[in-house]
């Protein structure tokens, strides 16, 4: 899919149900309400589309196009109904753990429109509900649920081609640099010795590498996963899952690891900057919805 592409030739390449016109047949849930820990440990109940109106804002830019954000807020509250959960005092976390939550502090007009246009409205696979989830950017192709987390049994979280929707990210493709001496003592009890190179490994259909290799100058090979190397490396400088280089620069006069990836975040489900470029060539949001969820549909409950 391309800038050029026409409304009917996107709607023929996707699963989708409808536009946002025809989701009004039925009534909104009432009553449905949501349990958000805040930071500091304080529990809020909220109405749940009072919740997506200070979540919407803070994952989707408000001044996006409209089918973005309505977009976003059928998966944020699709995403919210499925932590809700009874043996534990909170359904989601105000924060990266789950989604941000601003109050009505960061409500935006826009915003506010697309939760009240997508009132009640959640993604379905098979009837049920859906597994859902987003991030930034997925660099051009989504990740595989399966490969990523071992979650099976879900096709519609597979990974889906999105190249050239999300190329306006930043963080399309991006370049980090991290001292040497820094990355060795964060990965210092992995290694026996002084660090001499890395080798991505295990590359799954997507084209991501789910384990990196790092030698030492022993001699000594060891196997870190991605995930693993982002949580130690930390994810400004590791910015997403998917890696396409790591190298070691002794040309300056303080060493460092150089790491090239593409996007920003795990990659699976939703692309938030794909939905963006998808809308700007008049993608409604069941299209986008059909586009990375593919084989799920909106309903209003």
């Amino acid at each position: 899919m391309g800038p050029g592409i026409d409304r009917a030739t996107f709607l023929g390449g996707l699963v989708a149900t409808g536009g946002l016109d025809i989701w009004d047949d039925q009534p909104p849930p009432s009553g449905t309400t949501i349990r958000v820990a805040l930071d500091g440990g304080a529990i809020q109940t909220l109405d749940l589309e009072t919740y997506l109106r200070g979540v919407v804002p803070l994952e989707a830019p408000p001044a996006w196009p409209a089918a973005a954000l309505q977009a976003q807020a059928i998966v944020a509250r699709t995403y919210a109904l499925g932590r809700r959960n009874l043996t534990r005092p909170y359904d989601v976390q105000a924060g990266d753990a789950d989604q941000h939550y601003g109050g009505p502090a960061v409500e935006r007009p826009a915003t506010n429109a697309a939760v009240d246009s997508t009132r009640g409205l959640t993604l379905l696979y098979a009837g049920g509900p859906a597994s859902v989830f987003y991030s930034s950017c997925c660099g051009g192709h989504t990740a595989d649920a399966a490969s990523l987390w071992g979650r099976s049994g879900l096709p519609y979280l597979h990974g889906v081609a999105d190249d050239p929707n999300c190329v306006a990210s930043p963080d399309y493709r991006w370049r980090r640099t991290l001292p040497l001496d820094r990355a060795s003592a964060l990965l210092a009890d992995r290694t026996r010795s002084a660090l001499a190179g890395f080798e991505l490994a295990d590359v799954d259909a997507t084209g991501r590498a789910r384990t990196l290799l790092v030698h030492d100058v022993g001699g000594a090979v060891a196997a870190i996963p991605i995930d693993e190397l982002r949580r130690r490396l930390g994810v400004d400088v590791v910015r997403s899952l998917w890696l396409r280089s790591i190298s070691i620069d002794r040309t300056q006069a303080v060493p460092t690891i150089v790491i090239e990836g593409s996007g920003r975040g795990h990659g699976v489900g939703l692309c938030q900057w794909g939905a963006h470029g998808l809308a700007t060539i008049g993608a409604d949001a069941a299209m986008i919805l059909g586009h990375f969820f593919p084989g799920t549909e909106v309903s209003g409950g």
